[in-house]
């Protein structure tokens, strides 16, 4: 008798994945997984009202991103319209929920939804995640293939408990966690430390305020704005400006391109011993020397490690803040707190009425319970005194099925089939915009867990020896890297051993993770007996007259509209030749070479 021959050969089987976080690692893999992946039933959870993660949550004054917005965007989602060379974290909001909107991500999400726990189910081969309404209370567990995990580690924030906080009658306020109705003017206001977040509040503070104290333990690298006119610390887009980039889409990537180009020419300095390294951290010295006039000002803020060994940032506005007449820079550590003042080790009193704890993050160290094979916590695994490694920035041992991404950095760990997905785990691509690194993060971990729909697996997992070695390369490199150097650094442990940075160019990540070294890979099959049991009848379910076939391509043709690029280039132009004498200053340098504007202006 005969019958109608069905497809059988390498079909994908339905896979739920949880999604913990609705940021920029949320947001890409929500993109990847249903533009790449079939049959996917998708669940993003947030515990913020709305989606965003970092830059819903940091709203400090002055928050910005300190690379150019042109670099700080999807591939997928370009947007030629942004308003500043620098956007505020406003803007960058307003673009992450305009990209959500636009290619319909946020129906598969839910807000004001914490997690609680989620744990590997050997027996089912399945992660079963608790949640909770932050709204409600009320508390829910569910099953996952796959479980993501996005929450992000610039937004764990970490505020130092100092005696007397209880009796303290003002303010006291995170950037992380900063107030809407915040009155600030006429404030006298403290800001604890000088990292980044630090910076930029100080110097959106001081213009507002009656009296600022930065209050910070060491010397920090504050470089120039290299990206501006000029060395401005912004640098605002003409409405004809964004038309011309909006209307020709050849010259706005060349444009991107050239962006790209001048941030990554300042990696070099971020190899140890290197002549970059000694020329780039000679620059930023000189820039800090020619911006600080007061001796004892510079003497406190001037580092003796090199440029680059902690996170710097660009702040010629912040050391312009700190020279004004109601500001005072103090290099110390907090003792205690008493009703309107603060007291710090030395002794020394300083009334306040706001007290702003720029005081960072807890990078990596898990928002809840994550429990994986055989019982093993993901929160011993990262402890701050721990191994804290993964494999890859996509992965990590003993977690199968888990795909993990932390939200605003280059990198994430992966794990699949019944998996836990981290994004920006210890070690991962942190040079320059972050979303780079993420892209290529969640891309591996699609690929990774299209074959776990497609090949008949119950999980996959990385080799506990694979993660091994593949650390150990890691850390045979760090030696070579400045951020090694002796300077405290949320890039180390508590043991002083660097956990962040990829120790190479972002480049050199989307080499290393070009193919899936599957050798690495514990591989759980449905049925071990028959590995190659998806393959099936050898009919797949394209049939046997698809619309297209692999081996025959369409031929395409790229048309450039020449005088809308030379129109655009007129446009964008620099107002000066300032800009790029000394953009090419620097780039020969730090041997990452110059680009003449002929060769720029081409479309």
């Amino acid at each position: 008798m005969a019958i109608d021959l069905i497809p059988s050969a390498f079909l994908a089987r339905p896979l739920k994945i949880v999604v913990i976080g609705a940021g920029i690692s949320g947001i890409q893999f929500a993109h990847d997984a249903t533009t790449s992946l079939s049959g996917v039933d998708l669940e993003i959870y947030d515990r913020n009202p709305t989606l965003g993660g970092t830059w819903y949550e940091n709203r400090y004054p002055g928050c910005t991103c300190d690379v150019p917005s042109h670099t700080y965007q999807f591939s997928w989602a370009p947007n030629p319209s942004w308003s500043a060379l620098y956007p505020p974290a406003s803007e960058i909001h307003k673009y992450l929920e305009n990209v959500a909107d636009k290619h319909n991500l946020r129906r598969f999400m839910t807000f004001n939804t914490e997690c609680n726990l989620a744990r590997w189910d050997e027996s089912t081969s399945k992660w079963e995640v608790v949640l909770r309404n932050v709204v409600s209370n009320e508390q829910k567990t569910i099953s996952a293939d796959v479980f993501v995990y996005a929450v992000g580690r610039l937004n764990n924030y970490k505020s130092p408990t100092v005696p007397g906080q209880d009796v303290f009658r003002g303010k006291q306020v995170h950037t992380a966690n900063w107030p809407i109705d915040l009155t600030v003017k006429d404030k006298r206001i403290i800001v604890i430390g000088n990292g980044a977040s630090a910076v930029q509040c100080v110097a959106a503070l001081q213009p507002v305020a009656s009296k600022i104290i930065n209050i910070a333990r060491g010397p920090t690298w504050i470089l120039p704005h290299v990206f501006s006119e000029d060395g401005a610390v912004q640098r605002q887009y003409s409405t004809e400006q964004k038309q011309a980039l909006q209307s020709c889409p050849a010259q706005y990537y060349d444009f991107c391109v050239t962006l790209q180009k001048k941030l990554a020419a300042g990696f070099p300095g971020l190899w140890k011993g290197t002549n970059s390294q000694a020329k780039f951290t000679s620059l930023a010295q000189s820039f800090m020397e020619s911006k600080i006039a007061n001796p004892d000002l510079l003497n406190a803020l001037l580092p003796e490690f090199e440029a680059g060994c902690r996170r710097f940032t660009p702040g010629s506005h912040y050391l312009d803040a700190l020279q004004q007449p109601n500001a005072v820079y103090v290099q110390d550590s907090i003792n205690k707190l008493t009703e309107n003042s603060l007291i710090t080790e030395s002794g020394n009193k300083y009334e306040c009425d706001i007290i702003v704890y720029a005081t960072g993050f807890e990078p990596y160290q898990p928002r809840f319970p994550v429990i994986g094979s055989a019982g093993r916590s993901l929160t011993a695994e990262w402890d701050r005194e721990g191994p804290c490694e993964s494999y890859m920035a996509a992965m990590v041992a003993g977690f199968p099925n888990f795909f993990g991404e932390q939200g605003n950095a280059l990198s994430l760990p992966i794990i699949s089939n019944k998996c836990l997905t981290v994004f920006n785990p210890p070690i991962c691509p942190v040079n320059g915009s972050a979303i780079p690194g993420i892209e290529r993060a969640s891309d591996y971990m699609t690929r990774v867990l299209s074959r776990l729909q497609t090949d008949r697996l119950r999980s996959v997992a990385v080799k506990e020896q694979a993660q091994t070695a593949f650390n150990h390369w890691v850390q045979s490199r760090m030696p070579h890297m400045v951020w090694s150097g002796p300077c405290n650094s949320w890039y180390k442990n508590a043991n002083g051993k660097v956990i962040v940075p990829w120790p190479g160019t972002v480049l050199h990540y989307y080499a290393a993770t070009e193919i899936i070294r599957w050798e690495d890979f514990e591989l759980d099959f449905e049925n071990p007996a028959e590995k190659y049991g998806s393959f099936g009848n050898g009919v797949t379910a394209d049939g046997f007259v698809p619309n297209k076939f692999p081996w025959l391509h369409p031929p395409t043709t790229v048309s450039r509209p020449e005088k809308r690029a030379e129109l655009a280039t007129r446009v964008l132009a620099a107002p000066s030749n300032i800009l790029f004498r000394v953009m090419s200053q620097v780039l020969r340098m730090l041997g990452g070479g110059t680009h003449s504007r002929e060769r720029s202006a081409k479309a």
